[in-house]
């Protein structure tokens, strides 16, 4: 019973205000940030408010705020790749070895995460 209540509570944070927190917590002021996405200053003020907000532009504001959205909210990664699978287009041979290779690196920046996350929660002293 205590598992669902946790996954109802974690289906409802307000991702506007978390991409707030993650904005001041950043050394980037919204002005920098809306001239590096091309977001009028007003659009990221309403993105701000927005409860539910896109996960396309949650991950906009994550590469340029060098923070992973899809931590707080692991779906990300499948509610985009869905919506991408369905505009999947025929990829060339050379198109394919470079995504290969994208999702090898991806594979392993998460397995290291994880590691991390494990050390930590074991209390093991780190190895460097």
């Amino acid at each position: 019973m205590i598992e669902f209540q946790l996954t109802i509570n974690y289906m409802h944070i307000h991702r506007g205000k978390l991409l707030k927190s993650i904005i001041h917590k950043s050394n980037i002021s919204i002005f920098d940030l809306s001239k590096t996405l091309s977001y009028s200053i007003d659009a990221i003020h309403h993105h701000i408010e927005m409860e539910t907000l896109d996960f396309k532009l949650l991950m906009a504001y994550g590469e340029v705020l060098k923070y992973d959205f899809s931590v707080d909210f692991p779906e990300m990664v499948l509610s985009i790749a869905s919506k991408e699978s369905q505009h999947a287009e025929v990829m060339n041979y050379d198109e394919l070895l470079k995504d290969r290779d994208h999702w090898k690196l991806k594979y392993i920046e998460l397995l290291e995460k994880h590691n991390e996350l494990l050390i930590r929660r074991l209390n093991f002293p780190s190895s460097n």
